[in-house]
Parts: structure tokens; sequence; C-alpha cells
């Protein structure tokens, strides 16, 4: 009888040792991806951003030239 209780309680300590593992590697796996999501995301804002520069640039030249008379 003590002996199966200490082999129940080996398994036990195993089944939430990985259990663990399993979670820290989802967590992880979730914060880079998440991480990497963010920079694409700024990477967009700021292709974005500067596309609406351009447009504003050409329109302020744009109109600077049509006010030459």
């Amino acid at each position: 009888m003590n002996r199966i209780v200490k082999y129940l309680i080996i398994i036990t300590l195993c089944y939430f040792f990985l259990k663990g593992l399993f979670y820290l590697f989802l967590w992880q796996t979730t914060h880079k991806i998440e991480e990497r999501a963010r920079k694409q995301k700024q990477k967009e804002k700021e292709k974005q951003g500067s596309m609406w520069r351009i447009w504003e640039d050409e329109e302020i030249e744009r109109d600077d030239d049509s006010n030459w008379w």
C-alpha cells in the first residue's frame, strides 16, 4: 500500500510538472507571436504615415505652383 501511494505521488508531481512546462512553452510562444505582430503593426503604421506625408508634401507643392500669377 505504501508503495502505491509513493508511485501515485510521483506520477501526480510529474503530471503537474509537465503541465507547467507545457503552459510555460505556450505562454512564451504566444508572447513572441504577439511581439512580432506589434512590430509588424508599427511598421505598417509608419509606412502609412509616410505615405500620408508624401501626399501632403505633393499637395503643398502643387498649391504653391498653381498660385504663380
